[in-house]
């Protein structure tokens, strides 16, 4: 039976066509003569149909189709009622189709309702030819759906294929300016989009604020997040289509060459390592709780002299452990930015995840040890004691104009 239930489900994708319905059910009996199927439908397999055919119509803008009931009980005289059951059944016209032989059913002889989608062209014709070229993504993406005639809604069911996960409300962000492509699967929308309106490869890749960055979405097995962060940047764009020996080869020569080899960016980068500055925050991970007050006091009762040792400018050089106070500081914004519900009478903007937090964690030591480094070192630190650290340095605007400068 499973083989004549899938055919049917796919032309009704296929084809944007509603499963057969009958005063807002279902109509099981025509469902079954589509399927082939020689018997009545059982009452189990019905109920493992329903949520498929009612997502189906829910990805036709049809209205949902009700829950089965069971025919009311008669209460008197069933043989008056027998005649108009018989009536009703008379009535129907609606003649479904069976499978054909490769396995895809006909349409339905039924119109849906609502309006009539419009058809969907691989390479339309343009209203008007091109005569601006805007300079920022948005603009460029908003005028060339308008020089097509293409709205958002056209032109996601035109360049993203069934089967894939991609996000409408993603592209509708990009048009609307709020967000702009970072990943692979995102760039890989962008290009049929180039496609689509025939426009040069790379087009709308151009106009993307932050060249530099790099892609993130790309398949590295169990590479630590500090270590994507720094393969990701020079991984090609088509990385995740490429074979597996492929790939394996282009980790292994960033590997040898970039990260560990002897080329300019590696002489720079080692350079810069030894002129190290930054707070670490060793207890402070994502999805650990948060420090506790006991175990911090009594790291602060261990090391007592240690702030006073640190404002040594010679020891301000290297990478050194956050003072117990600030790591506690952390530790509560990680919670509180990691957490699934946050705290009563608190809000926030987003969830940070394991990359995100990672990343934070260690933009934030820079930044910390930076301020703490000396003014008279190669760092040319701010100069502020270890001891003296705190988020609420943050809160002056000239602490930030300093770091930025």
């Amino acid at each position: 039976m499973l083989e004549n239930i899938r055919p049917f489900l796919m032309s009704l994708i296929i084809y944007r066509k509603s499963p057969p319905l009958r005063s807002g059910q279902l109509d099981w009996t025509a469902i079954g003569q589509a399927c082939g199927a020689e018997a009545e439908l059982t009452v189990e397999l019905k109920k493992q149909l329903q949520p498929g055919l009612d997502a189906i119509i829910r990805w036709l803008d049809g209205p949902p189709a009700v829950e089965e009931q069971q025919p009311p009980k008669p209460t008197a005289r069933p043989d008056k009622m027998a005649p108009a059951k018989k009536a009703a059944s008379a009535t129907s016209t609606r003649k479904p189709q069976r499978a054909t032989a490769d396995g895809i059913v006909a349409p339905f002889e039924s119109v849906p309702r609502g309006r009539t989608p419009k058809p969907i062209s691989p390479f339309p014709k343009p209203l008007f030819d091109a005569t601006e070229d805007p300079a920022s993504f948005q603009d460029a993406l908003v005028y060339h759906m308008r020089r097509f005639g293409d709205t958002y809604w056209q032109l996601y069911r035109a360049v993203v294929h069934l089967n894939e996960t991609f996000d409408n409300k993603t592209l509708l962000s990009w048009i609307q300016g709020e967000r702009v492509p970072r990943s692979v699967a995102s760039f890989n929308i962008l290009r049929r989009i180039e496609r689509r309106y025939r426009l040069s490869e790379g087009y709308f890749k151009e106009k993307l604020p932050h060249q530099a960055r790099s892609l993130h979405g790309h398949h590295l097995g169990d590479i630590s997040p500090a270590e994507r962060r720094r393969i990701s940047l020079h991984l090609p764009e088509d990385f995740n289509s490429l074979p597996f020996a492929k790939r394996e080869e282009i980790l292994d020569w960033v590997r040898r060459v970039i990260i560990s080899g002897s080329t300019e960016y590696r002489r720079y980068q080692a350079a810069a390592s030894k002129q190290r500055y930054a707070i670490r925050f060793p207890g402070v991970t994502y999805g650990s709780s948060f420090l506790s007050s006991r175990s911090l006091a009594s790291a602060a009762g261990a090391n007592q002299n240690v702030a006073a040792e640190l404002d040594d400018p010679d020891l301000l050089s290297g990478v050194i452990d956050a003072p117990p106070r600030l790591a506690m500081e952390m530790a509560d914004l990680i919670r509180f930015k990691t957490s699934t519900l946050t705290a009563i009478g608190f809000q926030r903007n987003g969830v940070w995840g394991e990359e995100t937090a990672s990343q934070k964690i260690e933009h934030l030591g820079l930044m910390f040890g930076a301020l703490a480094a000396s003014p008279h070192g190669v760092v040319k630190g701010f100069g502020v004691p270890v001891s003296q650290l705190s988020f609420g340095l943050l809160v002056f605007p000239g602490v930030w104009d300093w770091y930025l400068q």
